[in-house]
């Protein structure tokens, strides 16, 4: 039985996990923001971006790899999320099927009938 719990635990974390990031991609923001340093007519900006600008300075760490457009960004930002529901949708079904499977087999022979 000992081992039934652990194993039913091992998909229950998948499936919390799963729960994070499908959460997260449901209530993410519509804003654009740049994850770097928004440029507009020459100086830069702190907040979100808005139509129209036309250099979002890309930052890995401290260096540049490269600029967006705020289309481009609104595009990236919305492929991040679906990339984030449709990860925590798997790891969800992944953990919740693993756990029904481990939960049916642990029942006592007699429940079954």
């Amino acid at each position: 039985m000992r081992h039934r719990a652990l194993l039913l635990a091992f998909f229950l974390v998948p499936a919390f996990f799963g729960v994070v990031h499908l959460a997260d991609a449901l209530t993410a923001p519509d804003e654009v923001v740049c994850p770097g340093e928004n440029v507009r007519e020459g100086e830069e900006h702190p907040g979100p971006m808005r139509p129209g600008d036309t250099e979002c300075a890309v930052l890995k760490g401290s260096i540049g790899t490269g600029s967006r457009t705020y289309e481009q960004q609104r595009r990236v930002q919305s492929a991040e999320r679906q990339s984030d529901a449709v990860g925590g949708t798997l790891l969800l079904v992944y953990g919740a099927g693993g756990a029904l499977v481990t939960w049916s087999a642990a029942r006592p022979r007699a429940a079954r009938d």
